[in-house]
């Protein structure tokens, strides 16, 4: 995440990339038809109504009457309680404190500090009453506290509790393990992502549509993904950190000035000890927050393994589909009959009309030396750079073959017997694919060349020969993040084929004198001749200058008096606009 990161993912799968499996699915609770209703540990409050609890009197704390008992204890040493865990319900004569008042109050704050769900002491057996100042402290730290009398057996209090809990923890395995089976009967089935995240209630929690609420998970759905801003914030980085250290589900809150108007939990997807992605819940009814618990805690497990299998299918895919589109780009795909035998196997329509589309990052080794990024961080990055474009590639032309050379993206587009209209269509295609680069890694920039319509599969490599030289050409004279097509460049292209010592010397021979008499002046006359040969006539030049013509005119024959050329030779005209080229393609 890529934050979230789904790497090697088809780039046809649509899958939320942080915050959402199936885009966060509201869920309530529903009659289960996999296992019985959960039945949760008993409230402080429940317990006070069953056996020898009925008999105890509650001193203080009652603000923490709603705390969860998840298992009784009895105090045998004063280590006992700072050893508590959360949900202990503590019971004491106070033997082990009984001449020590100052103790007797610390019990309070400890039991607290541990999460622990209250404390009854025993009266009449070694002390006669509380000490002063624990009621206060009870009703501080909302800690129900009780008092029994000396004859009420503590068996009495604690077998009926004790019955209650089990049943409890036992109703908690049969959900979990029934959430397991529906899980594991997923994988087994051969179920994908999509499959997964509409049965991620398993009929434990059913899905009753989405929140209209939140406003983050409506433009998740509408994207496909987690929107830049918000995975990249600082705040959600830390919380994503603090999840993934976790490695389990945990409740996060809400973010609202992102969009996150809801609490969530959010569990991390591990395969390999590496975070592929998230799955969040939000709208869970409090009652079945627990199964939303073992819920997000299996489907991490489950996605994971669909992760790892479509990551190893996608590449197995990618591989043959991408040795196919390198073949026919060199030149070596053997005979047509092949050709034709492996594109049918691919599903790949050979008849037609085809164009071959190629990605270059802008200057990636300086980017990597500058980010001194390692080998490893390397090919996680290619991995990212091919997936997304990929996914711009397959969104618009499903049938395409996609591969990798180096670092560059190649794709082989099937237009089909119609080709009118191919190039604006390619060419939005390639300004999506910049934007979807930009968006992802800001700064990061990518250049994109295409060939014109050929054919498959003598064409191809012809094709391919042509887009590099085009990519080559924008590289050697620094434009970056641009969109061209191996039709476009016209001269530049040919002056890609020459030296720049001659090329140099070319533009100074032509426009020398004129460039040194604007340096010294502070003149104009070179972009006065650069607008006059573009537009190809005074009137047109001078509107274009915002200047009269007559002050046109003027200029036009001191550049004939500096250069002595004759502005009215055809062939000195083309020698000035290919200096003026030159002298732009060098910076000059």
């Amino acid at each position: 995440m890529l934050g979230a990161h789904w790497a090697s993912l088809p780039p046809t799968k649509k899958v939320t990339s942080f915050l959402g499996l199936n885009a966060n699915q509201k869920m309530t609770t529903t009659a289960p038809e996999t296992a019985d209703r959960l039945i949760p540990a008993p409230t402080v409050r429940e317990a006070m109504r069953q056996g020898g609890f009925r008999e105890a009197e509650l001193i203080a704390g009652s603000g923490g009457l709603d705390r969860r008992v998840e298992w009784v204890r009895v105090i045998e040493t004063p280590e006992t309680a700072r050893k508590g865990r959360t949900g202990d319900l503590l019971l004491t004569t106070a033997y082990p404190i009984r001449d020590d008042p100052a103790a007797q109050l610390e019990l309070v704050a400890t039991i607290a500090e541990v999460g622990g769900s209250g404390l009854v002491v025993k009266l009449g057996m070694y002390v006669d009453q509380l000490p002063d100042g624990m009621a206060e402290a009870a009703d501080r730290l909302d800690l129900p506290l009780f008092t029994l009398r000396q004859e009420v057996p503590w068996v009495d209090l604690m077998e009926p509790l004790l019955e209650r809990i089990i049943n409890a923890e036992h109703s908690r395995l049969k959900q979990s393990m029934a959430i397991h089976r529906r899980f594991t009967e997923l994988v087994l089935d051969g179920k994908g992502l999509d499959e997964i995240a509409k049965n991620a209630t398993f009929h434990l929690l059913a899905h009753a549509g989405g929140s209209d609420i939140d406003k983050h998970r409506r433009e998740t759905i509408a994207r496909h993904g987690t929107p830049p801003r918000v995975l990249y914030d600082p705040g959600i980085q830390r919380m994503l950190r603090e999840v993934a250290n976790h490695r389990g589900p945990m409740k996060v809150p809400a973010f609202p000035r992102l969009g996150m108007d809801r609490e969530r939990i959010i569990a991390p997807i591990y395969a390999a000890n590496q975070v592929l992605g998230y799955i969040s819940v939000l709208d869970h009814p409090p009652d079945a927050e627990e199964i939303a618990f073992m819920a997000m805690e299996n489907a991490a497990t489950v996605v994971a393994m669909a992760l790892i299998k479509e990551r190893e299918v996608a590449a197995a895919e990618s591989s043959v589909r991408g040795e196919f589109l390198d073949d026919l780009a060199q030149g070596s795909y053997g005979d047509e009959a092949a050709a034709v035998r492996r594109a049918r196997h691919l599903g790949y329509p050979l008849t037609g009309h085809h164009v071959l589309v190629v990605v270059d990052v802008d200057g990636f080794s300086s980017f990597s030396r500058g980010k001194q990024l390692t080998e490893e961080m390397i090919q996680s990055l290619k991995r990212e750079y091919l997936r997304r474009v990929s996914g711009v590639v397959k969104r618009n032309f499903q049938r395409a073959l996609v591969g990798a050379r180096s670092d560059s993206v190649l794709a082989l587009l099937p237009l089909g017997v119609e080709v009118d209209g191919a190039e604006p269509r390619v060419r939005a295609l390639g300004q999506q694919i910049r934007e979807s680069i930009a968006e992802w890694k800001p700064g990061f920039t990518v250049s994109v060349g295409f060939s014109a319509p050929t054919v498959a599969p003598a064409g191809i490599s012809s094709a391919h020969r042509e887009v590099r030289s085009v990519l080559e050409t924008l590289t050697r004279f620094g434009r970056r993040d641009q969109v061209v097509s191996a039709n476009e460049l016209g001269v530049t292209g040919l002056l890609a084929s020459v030296a720049d010592d001659r090329l140099l010397d070319f533009a100074r021979r032509h426009l020398g004198p004129l460039a040194e008499h604007d340096r010294r002046r502070n003149g104009e006359l070179v972009e006065t001749l650069r607008a006059y040969l573009e537009a190809g006539e005074q009137q047109a030049a001078a509107r274009r200058l915002k200047v009269h013509p007559n002050t046109l005119r003027y200029r036009l024959d001191r550049i004939g008096e500096i250069t002595d050329a004759d502005l009215n030779d055809p062939e000195t005209r083309l020698n000035l606009a290919v200096a003026l080229r030159v002298q732009g393609l060098l910076d000059l």
